[in-house]
């Protein structure tokens, strides 16, 4: 298994692979609530409901039910808090930003004559949607830990060689070139080919040869990550009504991921009386610098159908999305020693690129029109994560083969099939002003074994709507709360309860108004 780590950590170099693999592989799958501002209020359960912008992304039938044409712009604010808990110690941060959230146009077009039945009219869209916003930062910070980030160095690096350590860019020769790990058999000096087992600097060597921890009062972690970028959908939809009561629409969507990844991780000697002897390691800092940008292609159609006047019933199916990755990433080591002069050592930027099919979707939805009074939505989404998959960009050969082979099985065992509830309710006390609230719940994609993993989360929103003839103004405000854990670093030599995951506690609060036209 060690084996099957090490080579995951070589090709992709994404940090640790039992903590980094499934997040990147969930980061590229994910569309967060969006949209316009109307679809944000209602938590996006817009699927059987339509004539909003957001249905393109939703149930691109939504379009057919328009009865005029549309122009939308939705520019947002959003402020994204993260509480932290490490060992009993608290870390807290957050980021502002102000992302465009929505544009588009949907055109309709009737027959010269007006008609009730048949094809009664057809409309054609075109939109851009944020789906997915990374902006966040979070510090995570423990006091006493019996445990460091050399331990999962060693872990990989036990049984090569230093010229195997070496290898494309690889973070692991920093921590040898460094004299933060050092071998056990001392030939290797002389002959970097020979292969050996490692310790590190937080051990020392018993009289029987074995590495020991020995720092009794532990040591001090501070990690920082900042988190920037985003994903998107610009669609071209289509879409007919039928009679008035039968609406069909297909989207074709070119999706663009953008994401970066700073780590500042610093471990320091604790200044407890245990440790007063140690002065070989006082800390040391490690950057890792991580960056994807990804670009692909998805279908999506759906239909509504109103058996009777009030109610809706939707249907919609998302292909996946076939994505080109391309990844950058470099690495930095600075330690302060007892014995040496402080030095910096880091790695030349390497670069990976892969194919990568995110899960397909499946939407069902029923909403119910009480008049001009107002409405009740109810969208069920089922997405089967454990269907991402990676492939081999470039070559075919037989080890990149099996190494994407291996890559899918850890996918097969780490995620589940999802399934996903929105709810969303308008009233209008007024013709020109409408009330409106919403809640989702989504549930975690993690297999319950996969390290206590738990990314389920919830959505509040709420939102308000003015019509003013042919303009109309929609405000909305959206919290999404999640919790969940964030392993530092993973290693086999250390006892559970000695590498501790973070607990993170986000919440994202989302604020968007739409301005839009009708003619």
């Amino acid at each position: 298994m060690k084996k099957v780590f090490f080579a995951l950590i070589i090709f992709l170099q994404t940090g640790l692979l039992i903590a980094q693999v499934p997040e990147d592989a969930l980061r590229l799958s994910l569309n967060r609530t969006s949209g316009t501002a109307r679809s944000l209020s209602l938590s996006n359960a817009m699927g059987a409901l339509g004539g909003d912008l957001s249905s393109i992304g939703i149930n691109p039938a939504g379009i057919a039910v328009y009865r005029s044409s549309e122009f939308t712009f939705t520019p947002s604010l959003n402020i994204n808090t993260v509480n932290s808990s490490y060992y009993g110690t608290s870390g807290d941060d957050e980021k502002l930003s102000f992302p465009l959230q929505q544009i588009g146009f949907v055109g309709t077009y009737k027959p010269m004559r007006e008609v009730t039945s048949g094809l009664v009219s057809t409309h054609f869209a075109v939109g851009y949607e944020r789906s997915n916003s990374f902006n966040r930062r979070s510090f995570i910070q423990g006091n006493g830990v019996n445990s460091s980030l050399l331990d999962e160095i060693v872990w990989l690096s036990d049984g090569y060689s230093p010229a195997d350590l070496d290898y494309n860019s690889s973070r692991l020769r920093l921590f040898y070139d460094s004299f933060l790990i050092d071998p056990f058999n001392e030939d290797v000096y002389n002959d970097e080919n020979i292969s050996t087992d490692y310790y590190h600097a937080f051990e020392e060597l018993n009289e029987e040869g074995e590495a020991v921890w020995t720092l009794q009062d532990g040591i001090d972690q501070r990690r920082m990550i900042s988190e920037r970028g985003s994903a998107g959908d610009l669609s071209i939809a289509g879409g007919a009504n039928f009679s008035n009561k039968f609406y069909i629409g297909g989207s074709l969507g070119i999706s663009t991921h953008n994401y970066k990844r700073d780590i500042n991780h610093f471990e320091s000697v604790n200044s407890g009386a245990g440790n007063d002897h140690w002065n070989y390691l006082n800390n040391y800092s490690y950057e890792d610098k991580y960056s994807t940008s990804a670009v692909g292609v998805n279908l999506k159609v759906g239909a509504i159908f109103k058996p009777i006047n009030p109610l809706r019933l939707g249907v919609s199916v998302h292909s996946p999305t076939l994505l080109s990755v391309d990844e950058e990433f470099s690495y930095a080591l600075e330690p302060e020693l007892g014995f040496a002069e402080d030095d910096y050592y880091w790695t030349p930027r390497g670069e990976f690129s892969y194919n990568f099919r995110t899960p397909y979707k499946l939407t069902g939805s029923v909403a119910y029109i009480f008049g001009n009074f107002g409405l009740l939505s109810v969208d069920y989404e089922f997405t089967d994560y454990a269907a991402m998959r990676f492939k081999d960009k470039s070559t075919n050969s037989v080890s990149n083969v099996e190494f994407f082979s291996d890559l899918n099985d850890q996918v097969k065992d780490i995620f589940r099939p999802t399934h996903n509830i929105r709810v969303g309710a308008e009233i209008r006390p007024a013709e020109v002003f409408t009330i409106r609230g919403g809640f989702g719940y989504f549930q975690s994609p993690f297999r319950s074994k996969y390290l206590n993993h738990d990314d389920s989360h919830f959505t509040y929103s709420g939102g308000l709507g003015f019509r003013m003839n042919n303009m109309f103004i929609d405000l909305a405000y959206m919290m999404r709360a999640e919790k969940n854990t964030y392993s530092l670093y993973y290693s086999a030599y250390v006892a559970g309860e000695d590498q501790q995951p973070a607990s993170l506690k986000t919440n994202n609060h989302n604020v968007a108004v739409t301005l839009g036209w009708r003619f």
